[in-house]
């Protein structure tokens, strides 16, 4: 059985992705996080200059649809045909749907679906976590990047997940590295950021910026906010740490940056 047929995709979960991710107060976080930091890490994107981009598990299309909109020529692909359709009418009631193609297949796949194309830039966001091989989608998508293109890598953090659960006294999933629960919007494959740089040494990538995302809202989930602090005034904590160390390890999420070396 091919890896792609294991990997968890959300046709049968997007309504609940959606209400739990895309329309929370952390979702605005995280999307607006990472936006700043692409902008920081890949300049070209406000620049004249009309940029190839991939958007390789896009899900519902946020990205694809900012980065047409920017002018960009995207191609965005997805393994979740539900999801697919809710971003092709994003995409035409925001007059983007002839700016970006849309592609169904799972990432392994794409190196044949795309066979021959190039691109500037290639986003990998939220996606690895929930694949059984998660390293395999970055090697199965340098072949489409340009010598001097840019990969955006963006997946769960283990090594914070790891200290939510022992802070939260969840002890037996801190000490086995998972959880316990099943069927949950917890990535099943979360990622230590020391695994992903091994791999990118092994496969002639280097990592051009580090960026943890989603440092300090919600770290407490257990713990109700009191929303003394507006999203905006987090936005500015987050974008005043988020690539200085330790907080670049401890965000909910790393965000990479690679070329090829």
């Amino acid at each position: 059985m091919n890896s792609s047929e294991k990997d968890v995709g959300f046709d049968k979960l997007k309504s609940r992705f959606s209400r739990n991710i895309y329309q929370t107060d952390k979702g605005k976080v995280r999307l607006a996080m990472v936006k700043h930091d692409l902008l920081l890490s890949v300049p070209e994107i406000s620049s004249e200059r009309k940029l190839k981009i991939l958007d390789a598990g896009a899900g519902m299309g946020q990205m694809a649809r900012w980065l047409a909109d920017k002018g960009h020529e995207v191609v965005m692909a997805d393994i979740s045909e539900e999801m697919l359709d809710h971003a092709r009418k994003e995409n035409k009631a925001r007059a983007l749907d002839e700016k970006i193609k849309i592609v169904h297949a799972p990432i392994q796949e794409l190196h044949a679906k795309l066979s021959g194309q190039k691109f500037d830039l290639i986003l990998l966001h939220g996606v690895i976590a929930w694949m059984q091989q998660p390293l395999e989608a970055i090697a199965c998508l340098t072949s489409l990047l340009t010598s001097e293109g840019r990969m955006s890598v963006l997946f769960f953090n283990k090594d914070k997940l790891i200290l939510k659960w022992g802070i939260s006294d969840q002890v037996g999933n801190a000490s086995n590295g998972r959880s316990s629960r099943v069927g949950t919007l917890t990535p099943i494959n979360p990622l230590s950021f020391s695994a992903v740089a091994e791999f990118c040494r092994n496969n002639h990538l280097k990592i051009l910026s580090k960026a943890g995302i989603r440092i300090f809202y919600r770290f407490f989930a257990k713990f109700p906010l009191s929303y003394h602090s507006s999203i905006d005034e987090y936005i500015k904590l987050e974008q005043q740490y988020y690539r200085q160390e330790p907080y670049a390890s401890l965000g909910e999420h790393t965000h990479l940056v690679l070329c090829h070396t």
